[in-house]
């Protein structure tokens, strides 16, 4: 049965980074993947400041060319409060609208506000929605993992659950060149600025360009990787659930 896959992000491609490759391996798998964007209000953002329609535009038809549903909650950048019941209120609304089987979510521990916020408000909202909603009987979201942006901005981050994602590596280094775009207004070619290649043992090279939150994200799936026994891996901190983390799709 096709499955649905929540993932809360702060900003435009906080989700993209910290749980990309999982959720472009689920929309592949026939699974639906939603993508809430809560800070979006693009007019309070400098990088964005007269590009802000465009700005969704494109990360719209970003999203579609992954498979991916980007819904966005238009809140001005660092005006939010993780205790702010309007937020939470949202949150458990479209939670309850969804009934995900996962959710992916902010870590909690993290220098920027608008990211512990995030994690605050979602995991409350998702495991709280009886409260938050009309729907007293919702059940409490099954698995929350929590997710790294990058080390400068996540810390304390010991993720204990992990998911291969090599066979999506070279797309997922795309989907972040493609957030970058929509971020600064630039083209790819601009932001590639740099390359990785994999020697395949049959003669299946790869090669991916990559950014510089792309640069910082194949470090990441390379040290997870080396833990697990595979090439490249995506970890995460298991906020609710089974704590190895079941098998996703």
């Amino acid at each position: 049965m096709p499955k649905t896959f929540l993932a809360v992000g702060a900003h435009m491609d906080d989700a993209e980074l910290g749980a990309g490759g999982v959720l472009i391996q689920a929309a592949r798998a026939g699974h639906r993947v939603v993508i809430v964007t809560v800070v979006s209000d693009y007019s309070t953002w400098e990088n964005t400041i007269g590009r802000e329609k465009q700005v969704k535009q494109d990360l719209i038809a970003l999203a579609k060319r992954y498979g991916f549903e980007k819904r966005f909650l238009d809140y001005p950048y660092h005006q939010i409060d993780g205790g702010d019941l309007e937020l939470k209120k949202k949150l458990a609304e479209i939670y309850v609208e969804l009934k995900p089987d996962a959710a992916f979510i902010h870590h909690h521990e993290d220098h920027f506000p608008d990211h512990v916020a995030c994690s605050r408000a979602s995991k409350d909202a998702f495991l709280f929605s009886h409260g938050l909603t009309k729907d007293r009987t919702i059940q409490r979201c099954p698995l929350i993992l929590s997710y790294t942006v990058t080390s400068a901005q996540t810390y304390r981050f010991e993720p204990g659950t992990f998911y291969d994602v090599t066979p999506v590596m070279a797309d997922f280094m795309e989907l972040i060149v493609g957030t970058d775009c929509c971020l600064s207004g630039k083209k790819p070619d601009e932001i590639a600025k740099y390359s990785f290649s994999v020697k395949g043992e049959k003669g299946d090279d790869r090669t991916f360009r990559l950014g510089e939150h792309g640069r910082t994200k194949l470090a990441d799936c390379i040290n997870h990787g080396y833990i697990t026994g595979s090439l490249f891996a995506q970890g995460f901190v298991t906020a609710w659930g089974q704590r190895r983390g079941p098998t996703l799709f």
